[in-house]
């Protein structure tokens, strides 16, 4: 492991990321390493920690660790800094396909903007009961998988009731062993939504999620509330932009558009963190 390692610091609608370059693979990174890089207060801070490796068959390798060191099998927001920070680094053109462990991502550039192809939603089911919580929700997988709840005003709910139901939902029993995120939405037009995510790995609510907008859109859709295209209104402030074709167990064709955001770069010690 080297002893000083060049870092970005880059967000995507609010949803913030430490990135690393490491297309030689040099670098290795301990659960414990990332849980301090990641840490609020005492580290960089950040919602996750990716890394942009090598890949056989496609231009690099995004491999994508949530906050508790936790790697995750895809992260939407994430997909879209990783394309920005490959093209900004010069390993790719505008236009590429990148490997997760999800599976390939299609992304194009659009300025600030990164327009990301995801593949398909699965697995839906629209009424799921959850007992510890006393509440029905849709469910459905995005690369990872997804809760979500409508209400009538998301922004009516105190943060303390959000993160109590986000973890009631996170830990139930219907979503053992691995857990859910958990999405609450509004519908504030036909084709604009507003939604607040709590991410599993982060253990609280996030300024916004990628494949919580895309699988909450297809759940709408299928509820009959919603159609594609479609705009989703983040924590943030920021919007995203959500179009799939629906599918009878979720939806394919789905792509995600939105901004991803250069916030400053550094080089940290890695014998501070270990």
């Amino acid at each position: 492991m080297k002893d000083r390692v060049e870092f970005y610091k880059m967000h995507g609608a609010g949803n913030d990321f430490v990135m690393i370059e490491d297309m030689s693979s040099e670098l290795d990174f301990s659960t414990r390493l990332i849980e301090s890089l990641c840490a609020d207060h005492t580290g960089i801070g950040a919602d996750g920690l990716i890394i942009l490796r090598p890949s056989a068959k496609y231009d690099f390798r995004m491999r994508y660790f949530n906050k508790d060191g936790g790697e995750a099998e895809m992260c939407g927001n994430g997909a879209r800094c990783a394309a920005s920070f490959a093209f900004l680094k010069g390993i790719v053109s505008e236009k590429m396909v990148f490997d997760t462990k999800a599976g390939p991502v299609e992304a194009m550039m659009h300025g600030e903007d990164v327009r990301i192809g995801v593949g398909s939603v699965k697995d839906m089911r629209l009424h799921v009961p959850v007992g510890d919580a006393g509440l029905e929700v849709g469910y459905a997988v995005c690369g990872v998988p997804h809760a979500v709840l409508l209400t009538e005003d998301v922004d009516s709910w105190s943060r303390e009731r959000f993160v109590e139901t986000g973890r009631k939902i996170r830990n139930a029993a219907e979503f053992s062993p691995g857990g859910v995120n958990f999405n609450l939405v509004s519908v504030m037009k036909n084709d604009i939504l507003r939604y607040r995510t709590y991410e599993r790995g982060v253990e609280a609510e996030t300024l916004a999620c990628g494949t919580g907008a895309i699988a909450l859109a297809a759940i709408c859709s299928a509820m009959g509330i919603t159609g594609s295209p479609l705009k989703c209104r983040t924590t943030s402030g920021d919007t995203l932009e959500v179009d799939f074709s629906p599918a009878e167990d979720g939806a394919r064709d789905c792509f995600l558009k939105g901004p991803a955001i250069m916030s400053f770069q550094g080089v940290f010690e890695t014998h501070i963190y270990i």
